[in-house]
């Protein structure tokens, strides 16, 4: 889609340029009354805090037009244009007009619908019925009872006029519109901010530099649609275009609540377009350092769990940080003083949750990063996108176990592991014996209270601390169930040959990897649990240690 212009316009602009013509492929004007008091509502609420003030402005999503002889043709924004005519004709105002292909009189009927909109006669069509409608519910919504109606109006027709702008997304007089208005409404165009701004910066690109930017553009895009490099980045919105998040960082939008969807455009809208992507440039130039150095993939994709990129951002550019390698340290710093402050056999599961995980996450990343292979990078993608949660290595509770599904997964895995201990076949019989259509969960639960009660003396009593709790993503997490320690074990090896990904230090728990001492994988012991919470206790203390200087880093 070729572009002629964009940036921002006025209502008293709009009312400037005079006419604007709604072509025949689109339908009619359908704004209904909740629509209608929305954005009434929604510029009185505006008003209230920002009236007159110089800078401040109502952003109206995009309006798409095209050039005509007289005037402009509306392309994609014709509702909240008519909507505006609509409401200016019930302020008395100077307004432009709006006429519609299939409508020829249109244009004069909303400039004086003041006289018909309550005449029975003027109901010739479909589109003159929500013009009333919509005029209707204008005037009652400024009729009701406020202190100082007139001077409110008078405050308001201003404020809609110097106060109240568009997105102004003007195509080149040769395009098929058509095609244009086809794919808008589609979504093949996102008139997102990310496309807007791309419009906006090479407007003002020289036409020699143009092929340059867009390469470094399209570049740039391809780099942050790669999940390890973006989610390294951290948990943010979901873009469209991922680029559109370095804009948000420029705009200092990143974390705000701003419910303006193109807040970022109008921001940086007046700003030097060269400035903007010489610090896009910038910024996408750093995250790409920091993705190269694995230890800064690694301390930064755990930091940003938490927290924005932008504060490390701000670290890094600031005086206090001297140099990429003095950067590194006040990052293990800043995590070394948040798990240092954490006891790790205090931590309990139901009461520390957010507090354990953090600690497997980070657990899971020095692990991963300790490995002598340069390529290995802590997946941070498949932490955020398969949503990990806390899973008992060794369950004893039913918790979580509510459909027969589940029942007779358990049931049947319950049956295998006793089974192969060869030392309860009685209880094998029964348990082959249940019928899952009729099973309750009544039922279940007394089955499972007494296979504990039968096996007590062979399994493990299950701990809700660190000694028992590891990281899975939430498929492979409600797959293993609430299970014994060697179901699991054996459900997670299946998981891995299918190419599941298996977090390494939960892999190394369930192998025993940590424990002194293994001969035997039939149960979970308290010695496996401490030999594992002594393994994270070490490394922890071995980071403390490299974050104060102690060892070389």
């Amino acid at each position: 889609m070729m572009i002629e212009d964009i940036g921002l316009k006025s209502v008293n602009e709009l009312v400037d340029i005079g006419s604007f013509f709604i072509p025949s492929y689109q339908r009619g004007y359908r704004w209904e009354e909740s629509q209608v008091l929305n954005l009434l509502d929604d510029l009185e609420e505006f008003m209230q805090g920002n009236y007159g003030k110089d800078g401040v402005f109502y952003c109206l999503q995009p309006l798409v037009v095209r050039k005509r002889d007289k005037g402009y043709e509306v392309i994609d924004g014709q509702q909240r244009l008519t909507t505006i005519a609509i409401i200016i004709a019930y302020l008395k105002e100077d307004a432009y007009t709006i006429q519609y292909k299939t409508r020829p009189d249109s244009a004069a009927f909303i400039q004086n619908i003041a006289q018909q909109a309550f005449e029975e006669s003027d109901t010739r069509n479909i589109d003159y019925h929500f013009f009333k409608e919509a005029y209707k519910t204008v005037k009652k919504w400024f009729e009701e009872d406020r202190d100082n109606k007139r001077t409110f109006r008078n405050k308001f027709s201003i404020l809609l006029g110097e106060q109240v702008k568009v997105i102004w997304y003007e195509v080149d007089e040769q395009v098929e519109v058509r095609e244009v208005f086809s794919r808008l409404n589609s979504g093949k165009i996102p008139l997102t901010n990310a496309e807007l701004i791309k419009a906006f910066i090479i407007l003002h690109t020289s036409e020699i530099e143009r092929p340059s930017l867009s390469t470094q553009w399209d570049m740039i895009e391809r780099k942050l649609q790669k999940d390890r490099f973006w989610y390294f980045l951290g948990k943010k919105k979901d873009y469209t275009n991922h680029i559109e998040f370095l804009f948000d960082i420029v705009a200092d939008h990143v974390s705000s609540n701003h419910p303006d969807p193109y807040y970022t455009f109008y921001k940086l809208q007046s700003e030097n377009t060269q400035d903007i992507w010489n610090r896009i440039i910038s910024d996408f130039a750093l995250f790409e350092e920091w993705y190269e150095d694995r230890e800064c993939y690694h301390l930064l994709g755990y930091l940003t769990q938490q927290r924005s990129i932008t504060e490390y951002i701000k670290l890094y550019r600031s005086d206090d940080v001297r140099n990429k390698t003095h950067f590194k340290q006040v990052l293990k710093q800043l995590i070394a003083k948040e798990i240092g402050g954490i006891a790790l056999r205090e931590l309990e599961y139901g009461r520390d949750n957010q507090q354990i995980q953090k600690v497997l996450l980070f657990f899971n990343i020095l692990t991963v990063h300790n490995q002598k292979n340069i390529d290995a990078y802590f997946p941070f993608e498949h932490y955020i996108e398969n949503k990990w949660s806390l899973e008992h290595i060794h369950a004893q509770s039913t918790e979580g176990l509510r459909t027969k599904e589940q029942w007779e997964t358990w049931i049947q895995g319950t049956i295998d592991l006793l089974s192969e201990l060869g030392e309860y076949k009685e209880l094998v019989e029964e348990l082959s014996q249940v019928s899952i259509d009729k099973l309750t969960e009544e039922l279940f639960n007394q089955l499972f209270n007494k296979v504990l009660s039968e096996t007590g003396s062979t399994f493990l009593n299950e701990s809700n601390g660190l000694d028992n709790l590891v990281l899975l993503d939430q498929n492979t997490n409600s797959s293993l169930s609430n299970h014994f320690y060697p179901v699991k074990f054996k459900r997670l090896i299946s998981h891995d040959k299918t190419g599941a990904y298996i977090p390494f230090a939960t892999r190394n728990a369930f192998m025993k990897y940590y424990s002194d001492k293994v001969d035997q994988f039939q149960l979970w012991s308290p010695e496996d649990g401490e030999c594992y919470v002594n393994a994270i206790e070490q490394a922890f203390a071995s980071f403390i240690k490299q974050a104060k200087g102690e060892v070389s880093i």
